[in-house]
This record gives structure tokens, sequence and C-alpha cells, in this order.
């Protein structure tokens, strides 16, 4: 069995990858994942350390998200709008 110390830090990886992925999907997969080896880690150290599991767990829930900006599409001129289509 894998020790505590080696899940917990399988999970902050998980967890940093999951608050740098912009895939919803993919957020809460990898956040799932984490929890299970957060538990794995309770259960190899016996649950002694499950507050400590617990606030390093929220602790990286609570690191800001890297913002994404969405690009704006320019809107399409209409040929009343260009001077060079002029009217018929």
């Amino acid at each position: 069995m894998l020790s505590a110390h080696h899940y917990r830090e399988q999970a902050q990886l998980l967890i940093s990858w999951a608050l740098a992925a912009s895939d919803p999907d993919h957020v809460t997969q990898l956040t799932a994942r984490a929890i299970e080896l957060l538990q794995r880690s309770m259960n190899a150290e016996g649950g002694v350390a499950l507050d400590q599991a617990i606030m390093e767990f929220n602790n990286e829930q609570m690191r800001p998200r890297p913002v994404q900006q969405q690009q704006q599409q320019p809107q399409a001129q209409t040929n009343r709008d260009d001077p060079a289509k002029g009217s018929k």
C-alpha cells in the first residue's frame, strides 16, 4: 500500500490540473479523483489526519482560477454600410 503522503501529493496534483482546466467535465473528473485519493490517504493513516487532508483540499479549492477571456467576433457589415458597394 502506498503512503498517505503519496496519496495527498497526487490529490494536490489533480487539483492543480482541475484549477487549470477549462472544460467543466474535466474539472469534475479531476476533482472527484482527487477526493478518492484523499480518502485513500486517510485510510493509509487510519483516519487520524482527516482534518489536515480536508484543510489541504479546501485550500487548493480556494486558490483563484486563471480568468479566460473570450474573444469577440467582429460583426459582419451589410452592403448598405459599405460605401464602396453603393446602393442600387
